[in-house]
């Protein structure tokens, strides 16, 4: 999200990641503590104008936002939840002249080529925690019982420019269906040292609930966690690294060098998590499994983000397979820039991107 979770000297870190910005790649091998391999099949890789299109928006509610999550809902739309939000209108040669709005969080409700924004009547968030000062930047959810449940990682300031925030708490919020009207929300962690909620899979028995952990100053490791029959309510279980345990202090990390937020889903009884370079570096990575926690193994390397240069940023890889068709997969990932100004001087600069990946597995 708009949050530059990276100290300044990493800008000149990103000079240092560099592979092919081509629009087709071949897999490549990375460096993990899971298994490399090279597939002997090679990525084709296109952007996805229509779903570039769709979210290149000059006014009328969303105009730019992160996080780019997306949840289909049982009448066929598609909700996608977004991080800090841009509103208000974009010049024709994508400059946001002064007079936009800002919002930590919004919702977009897709139905066909139509995107409707949800926030407050006023502009403002859409979801707030109930303590003052503090914020939602929402992650993933599901439907359970045509309600939906949506993961709300809590934030506060913590002072200090654009790193003084941190994690405060984790919520579940349920929300009635159709309309997406809030009926309530709870408390699932305080001060949480592992983020769950960078995304969810429904499967048959147990809903799968990852998070990322920090485990250096910019390590982050993936965990897991599961609640029966689908229902987020109910009582979560966590992966010590052998077995599934009720103590959360027990868990224990599945995967090393992800983002913060990352994607796993299910395709022929396999496993795949999508996850971009964990230094806000242009490589998109893929991994596979044959279980929901692991072993993780076959990584490499499907797509190159062209956009990162200079100043600007990409992160927040993200699968959305109600879009796929014919066996691809269409992913989206975030831009955003170091330098604030990019963003008010070109919207392109802050907003998500897609592409298609064929050839995958």
């Amino acid at each position: 999200m708009m949050r530059f979770r990276i100290y300044g000297f990493l800008v000149c870190v990103l000079f240092l990641f560099s592979c092919s910005t081509d629009d087709s790649v071949n897999a490549s091998n990375g460096s993990n503590d899971a298994t490399s391999n090279t597939p002997a099949n090679s990525l084709s890789i296109s952007r996805d104008n229509e779903f570039i299109d769709l979210f290149t928006r000059y006014g009328d509610g969303w105009t730019g936002g992160d996080a780019t999550y997306s949840i289909l809902l049982p009448d066929g739309r598609t909700l996608w939840l977004f991080g800090d939000t841009f509103l208000g209108t974009v010049n024709p040669d994508r400059v946001r002249p002064p007079g936009w709005q800002f919002a930590r969080n919004t919702f977009v409700v897709q139905d066909g080529e139509d995107l409707t924004t949800l926030v407050k009547p006023n502009g403002s968030n859409f979801v707030s925690p109930d303590e003052p000062g503090w914020w939602y930047w929402p992650t993933d959810g599901t439907i359970y019982n045509d309600t939906l449940q949506v993961i709300l990682p809590a934030f506060r300031s913590t002072g200090g420019g654009s790193f003084g925030f941190e994690y405060a708490a984790i919520d579940l919020a349920l929300f009635k269906l159709p309309e997406i009207e809030l009926i309530s929300k709870e408390r699932l962690f305080t001060e949480p040292n592992i983020a769950f909620g960078s995304c969810v899979v429904e499967d048959s028995d147990y809903i799968y609930i990852y998070g990322a952990e920090r485990t250096q100053p910019l390590g982050k490791q993936s965990n897991i966690a599961r609640a029966a029959n689908g229902d987020l309510r109910n009582v979560w279980e966590y992966f010590n690294g052998t077995e599934w345990v009720a103590d959360i202090s027990k868990a224990q990390g599945i995967v090393s060098d992800v983002s913060e937020q990352f994607a796993v889903f299910k395709e022929d009884d396999m496993y795949y998590m999508v996850t971009h370079d964990f230094i806000f570096g242009c490589e998109i990575y893929l991994w596979e499994s044959p279980n929901p926690e692991g072993p993780w193994d076959n990584q490499r390397t499907i797509y190159c983000t062209p956009e990162t240069v200079a100043n600007i940023f990409t992160y927040n890889s993200f699968v959305h397979p109600q879009f796929s068709e014919n066996g691809d997969l269409l992913i989206s990932y975030n831009t955003n820039s170091f330098n604030f100004s990019d963003i008010l001087s070109n919207a392109d600069n802050y907003r998500p991107y897609f592409i298609r990946v064929s050839n995958w597995k």
